[in-house]
């Protein structure tokens, strides 16, 4: 009985000095060391409590809304069950901007098609990053939305290409502003398309080493774990999780960090390779037995979404060639790897998009985004002015 309990006591101790370890080498901000105790590493993040959701929980034919809503200057923790969800408006505030728009939820979403024929004209834009008033400038500058935040692009394709969580304040209010259009833009015979990149992939995946302080306040004073804001149960998890990593619309192969040859290699149609991304998260977090297709297709550094090998032309331009041919498309275009303008590489073969929207909303600078009109791109900026076609 006594060694027993020696190896329970000497293992609790393993784990308390491996979490002390792992927040000193800044692979986790904060460690429990028994229900409700815990210590955070150091952390220059002021943000705390302020206005945020809704998140709604399924529950039933219904779901739990819990939300930190703002009255003046006064917040408020509400909590509503919802007796059915399909149909039902809610509400967001977004408190930076003072904006609040409705939102009609939907049935739960089912996995979204991978190849796309050539639209008219298709705004390609990344790595928003919780910028809720970049996004909206860069929306409502290229006539996306109007000025109420409503669809205004018509049969026009809207890409969103992974990176809305983490490092910003107001990754809640771009999720549902992306999950509201989405509605909005079929009805009117557009689309949008939400690819996923490594921080959505992340957060669905339970690593949260680059959420800011605020959801964790947020989380705390809700009682509610940040860990369940976006698991499957949930209205914006279950739908996070019926992306894709890759798509092909039109002339273009459009991911967020790029395509390995490794990957490449497997020669998997896209349907293929979205389904093995899409069902890594649905894993349990613990679950490391891994194939050596999974691992290629969702694991750093070769998979779809954290690849960085083609923004730094470190593929030759014949593997980059044959990739292309390999997926019958002209183009790649890829966020995740930052740039200080739209840049053609491989002679305009791929189009790197990860531009500072954040540097530039807080600079009172226009922000750029990429627009395709019959496939041929064109920068546009959050003030409507275009320039010339992107040229290598």
């Amino acid at each position: 009985m006594k060694k027993k309990i020696l190896i329970v006591l000497a293992a609790y101790v393993v784990y308390c000095l491996g979490g002390v370890g792992l927040i000193a080498l800044g692979y986790a901000d904060r460690w429990y060391f028994m229900p409700y105790w815990s210590i955070k590493g150091p952390n220059s993040d002021k943000s705390g409590l302020s206005a945020d959701g809704p998140w709604i929980a399924y529950a039933g034919p219904g779901g739990v809304l819990r939300q930190v809503e703002q009255q003046d200057k006064d917040l408020f923790i509400r909590q509503d069950t919802l007796p059915t969800l399909a149909g039902q408006q809610i509400r967001c505030f977004v408190a930076t901007t003072g904006r609040d728009f409705s939102i009609p939820l939907r049935e739960p979403a089912q996995p979204e098609p991978a190849i796309y024929a050539e639209p008219d004209r298709t705004l390609v834009l990344s790595d928003i990053e919780g910028n809720f008033a970049g996004l909206e400038a860069l929306l409502r500058g290229s006539r996306v939305v109007d000025k109420n935040l409503n669809w205004s692009f018509g049969n026009g394709h809207l890409v969103l290409l992974g990176d809305f969580f983490d490092r910003g304040l107001q990754v809640t209010e771009c999720l549902w502003l992306v999950y509201k259009l989405e509605h909005e833009a079929a009805r009117a015979g557009g689309k949008v398309h939400f690819i996923l990149g490594n921080h959505e992939r992340m957060n669905l995946t339970g690593h949260f080493k680059y959420v800011r302080r605020k959801y964790r306040v947020n989380a705390d004073t809700l009682q509610w774990p940040y860990e369940q804001w976006y698991g499957p149960q949930t209205v914006l998890g279950q739908w996070l999780r019926s992306k894709n990593v890759v798509e092909k619309i039109g002339s273009s192969l459009l991911t967020h960090g790029g395509l390995s040859t490794e990957v490449a290699a497997l020669r998997l149609p896209l349907v293929q390779l979205n389904a093995e991304a899409r069902a890594y998260l649905q894993r349990a977090a613990t679950d490391t037995m891994l194939t050596s297709t999974q691992r290629l297709v969702n694991m750093p550094p070769l998979s779809p979404d954290w690849y960085r090998g083609v923004a730094q032309e470190e593929v030759s331009a014949a593997d980059l060639t044959a990739m292309l041919k390999q997926y019958e498309v002209n183009r790649l275009i890829i966020g995740h790897t930052p740039v200080t303008e739209i840049t053609a590489l491989y002679g305009g073969k791929v189009l790197a998009i990860d531009l500072p929207h954040q540097e530039r909303t807080d600079g009172k600078q226009p922000l750029q985004a990429l627009l395709l009109e019959q496939g041929q791109p064109i920068i546009i900026d959050s003030e409507g002015r275009r320039t010339a076609q992107v040229s290598p």
